[in-house]
């Protein structure tokens, strides 16, 4: 689906359309990938998937600026879900050839103008800290976390609370609307450090690039199970992956389990979903203040096996002993 949403004047005196084309499109498809041929993979698989199948639980929507000549010259994607939708933005470009026209100004403004009308809640994107591009984000409204480069626009008053209020939850396979609210549960700054080795998520962090390797992992059977712990709206408060951890020689297989603070009551759900072999053993990981992982762990047959004091510091500068379980 196509949809202009203005013509603007550049700087050059140029013309250019604004459309925002939802994805899966044949026809945008062979005109948006080669303009973000830079991004590389699995940037690229990602978006193809958008626009050959479509994301399931998820919309991604791409905002091009396109010259009277059709050339397309500028883009900005998202990637969204739930309803008031939250997002990832990302895949910030224009053309070398055509910069210092104001194109991306005007693409920010089409885009965050209909984030609105839509009653976006939040966005998310990550940057270089205290680069040119993370000061024009800010100049829009995102707000960075520290020194990290994570940037979040927030519009909806007391987000947080809100996306993670207590209310019935349950386990289920993941699918793509989970991408965002992963990225907005990863943002949460409190609770278990240790989060995945896997994905080498420790403390506060982000999910945008994560997502994208553990699906392309799960496709080529690197990763085995992935859950989440999911509330019928769409917002996830945890998640548990099974995983072969490139970390080590033979790649031994690792579950990754975390829960938001608040409903660190529902880890053990998590842990018993996963399909565990019988056969093989699996490390866990966990550090001294993940209260309610032990027992989560415990429930499905891991035994502590070591602790090494003070191995980890986390995002406060307090240094952690490490806990490694095993199972099998």
């Amino acid at each position: 689906m196509v949809e202009t949403l203005r013509t603007v004047e550049l700087k050059s005196g140029e013309q250019m359309q604004i459309v925002r084309v939802i994805a899966p499109d044949a026809e945008w498809r062979d005109r948006i990938l080669p303009l973000l041929g830079h991004k590389g993979e699995p940037w690229q698989w990602q978006m193809e998937v958008a626009f050959d199948e479509g994301l399931e639980g998820a919309t991604q929507y791409f905002y091009e600026g396109v010259l009277e000549s059709g050339e397309i010259v500028g883009n900005i994607m998202t990637v969204e879900s739930m309803d008031p939708p939250i997002g990832i933005l990302g895949h910030v470009y224009t053309s070398p050839e055509q910069r210092r026209k104001g194109i991306c100004s005007h693409l920010m403004e089409a885009l965050t103008e209909d984030f609105r009308a839509r009653d976006g809640r939040a966005m998310f994107l990550h940057t270089g800290y205290d680069s040119a591009p993370y000061h024009i984000y800010a100049s829009w409204g995102f707000v960075g976390y520290r020194d990290t480069g994570s940037m979040a626009w927030v519009l909806e008053e007391d987000f947080a609370e809100k996306q993670f209020a207590d209310r019935p939850v349950f386990v289920r396979e993941t699918n793509w609307g989970d991408w965002a609210p992963l990225e907005a549960l990863s943002e949460v700054d409190t609770g278990w450090h240790v989060r995945s080795v896997y994905l080498g998520q420790y403390g506060f962090g982000g999910f945008e690039g994560q997502y994208i390797y553990l699906r392309r992992d799960m496709i080529q059977g690197r990763i085995s199970d992935f859950r989440v712990l999911a509330a019928e709206d769409g917002a996830v408060m945890g998640y548990a992956l099974l995983g072969r951890w490139r970390a080590f020689p033979g790649e031994p297989l690792v579950l990754d389990l975390f829960a938001h603070p608040d409903f660190v009551a529902h880890a053990r759900e998590l842990a018993q979903a996963v399909e565990l072999p019988a056969d093989e053993k699996v490390l866990a990981f966990s550090d001294i203040g993940s209260v309610g992982r032990a027992a989560a762990l415990q429930s499905v047959g891991f035994e502590q096996e070591a602790s090494i004091g003070g191995a980890l510091t986390d995002d406060h500068g307090n240094a952690l002993d490490l806990l490694i379980f095993s199972r099998g």
